[in-house]
């Protein structure tokens, strides 16, 4: 009987130094380094999409807005042309390459009043800048007029459908 036991302990003693072992490879380390960062990094793209899609989100309902608004001031300004009343509609905004300045690009017609009705005039094409004035903490704008209904200057620019 001596002899079974120290058969067993043998294999039990040989199973021990094989997990400890493969423990001491450098392949299982470099696999398990590999492992860590994969999920690490899976991680972090998961978070950067989640918080992209939430910015995307952001920027269209600003933009959305902003339209809205750009629309309704150029429409609601009290503008003249050669001292008649005009009625104006917004046809696109963007921003410069040049100087990075804001602006807006309009339409607007001179109209007189005859029975109540407003009679229109030749369509005259604007365009609105906008820019920060430090001096007074506000934005000053400047008008400018154009022939050419397409012109706009260089950079991102966003026509509205009419």
């Amino acid at each position: 009987m001596p002899t079974k036991k120290r058969t067993t302990k043998k294999a039990k003693t040989t199973k021990t130094k094989k997990e400890i072992s493969i423990f001491r490879r450098p392949t299982t380390w470099a696999i398990a380094v590999l492992v860590f960062a994969l999920v690490f990094v899976s991680g972090l793209s998961l978070y950067a999409l989640k918080s992209k899609v939430a910015s995307n989100r952001l920027e269209a309902a600003e933009l959305e807005v902003f339209s809205h608004l750009a629309e309704s001031y150029i429409r609601e300004m009290e503008y003249e042309y050669q001292e008649q009343p005009t009625m104006q509609q917004i046809t696109g905004y963007g921003v410069s390459d040049e100087d990075g300045v804001l602006y807006i690009t309009f339409d607007y017609a001179p109209y007189t009043v005859e029975n109540n009705n407003r009679i229109p005039g030749e369509v005259q094409h604007g365009i609105m800048y906008f820019w920060k004035d430090t001096e007074h903490n506000t934005y000053s704008h400047a008008f400018s007029h154009h022939d050419d209904a397409s012109y706009h200057p260089a950079g991102t620019y966003i026509r509205l459908a009419e």
